[in-house]
């Protein structure tokens, strides 16, 4: 019986040594490998109580003299794997607190990021808003010079119109004073072809 008690504490032992050395591994991981690993220490600490209850029992069956001897060993078994969950339990909730302050910082680099990147695409939409403003002002700018030159176009045909007429009521008031000179130096001489005439007839008559 003692021989089984052996054995459950030569398997305790590498037990305890592979659970350290997990421990120091798991201490330096992240995220889904760090909670794997601690899966597997938390799997390895049960094992480990299993194997110092088999070697208690173990221990409970032997002769008083052998089992005071076991009981001892056994007694710096539950010691070991008792500091053994402390030190775990201590540095896991360190650990975790580090975690959680790097998720925190984590959570809180990435809300900046986005609220960054959700600033910088407002910033390019009004931009291009500005762009888009100062375009159709440039297009409202354009379309009054064209209006204010076909005004400007029109005012100078309206003139040109203007003094067009201007210019046929002179040559009709010409036209008209010119008929008026004509007629009259018709008339003139008319009198001074036919006048000497009808004096010679009246004349011949009044004889």
């Amino acid at each position: 019986m003692s021989n089984v008690f052996h054995e459950y504490d030569q398997q305790y032992s590498e037990l305890s040594i592979n659970l350290s050395k997990k421990c120091s591994l798991a201490f330096s991981l992240k995220g889904g490998e760090k909670k794997e690993k601690l899966s597997e220490i938390t799997y390895d600490l049960e094992n480990a109580e299993k194997l110092i209850s088999k070697m208690d029992h173990a221990a409970s069956n032997l002769p008083p003299n052998i089992k005071f001897i076991l009981l001892e060993k056994l007694r710096e078994s539950k010691s070991s794997l008792k500091r053994l969950r402390n030190e775990i339990k201590r540095n896991t909730s360190e650990n975790l607190k580090v975690t959680t302050r790097e998720e925190v910082l984590e959570a809180e680099k990435a809300d900046f990021a986005d609220q960054r990147s959700r600033l910088m695409k407002s910033t390019e939409g009004l931009v291009r808003t500005r762009e888009m403003i100062k375009d159709s002002q440039r297009k409202l700018l354009e379309t009054e010079n064209i209006g204010i030159s076909i005004l400007e176009n029109l005012q100078r045909q309206k003139e040109s119109l203007q003094n067009s007429q201007a210019m046929l009521h002179e040559i009709d008031d010409t036209v008209k004073e010119s008929r008026s000179i004509v007629r009259s130096i018709k008339i003139k001489e008319f009198f001074t072809v036919t006048a000497p005439i009808i004096i010679y007839f009246l004349f011949k008559l009044v004889k």
